[in-house]
């Protein structure tokens, strides 16, 4: 038999995989302008470095912790199909999980929320490897006062 989790306790622990994820994007785009060589055109046209692999398991764990933090709360089990799917196409399968758990009316602030959350991590990460290009020595002129 499993047990509920309390509202509160959820709340402070999907706030905190959130905050994490964000976190872990704005890093990552600081880590990447740092350190990773420019990227070499391939022949497909995408490059993926170690720290960017890095990051994205860790956005996974941090996206199944608010899932089972979730899923306790609401006390439901997710099929094992699922959770592949969520891991395999995280863009369809995270909404559908939402469709199928939330009340008619209740469904699109949480679908339309994970996509905000998707966009401002991929933002944090742009922010990140601004910031870190425009702190390179040489990358920016110097202001004039």
């Amino acid at each position: 038999m499993r047990v509920s989790m309390d509202a509160e306790q959820a709340r402070r622990q999907k706030n905190a995989a959130i905050t994490a994820m964000l976190g872990v994007s704005l890093v990552t785009g600081i880590v990447i302008a740092a350190f990773a060589p420019a990227p070499a055109p391939s022949a497909s046209g995408l490059s993926l470095s170690l720290p960017q692999l890095v990051a994205n398991v860790v956005l996974f764990v941090l996206g199944f912790r608010w899932l089972q933090v979730d899923s306790a709360q609401l006390d439901i089990r997710r099929p094992i199909w699922l959770n592949i799917g969520i891991i395999l196409l995280a863009l369809i399968f995270v909404p559908y999980y939402f469709y199928k758990t939330r009340q008619a009316g209740a469904r699109m602030v949480p679908i339309l929320s994970f996509f905000g959350l998707v966009i401002a991590c991929a933002t944090a990460s742009a922010i990140g490897t601004t910031l870190m290009i425009l702190l390179q020595p040489g990358s920016a002129p110097a202001p004039t006062f």
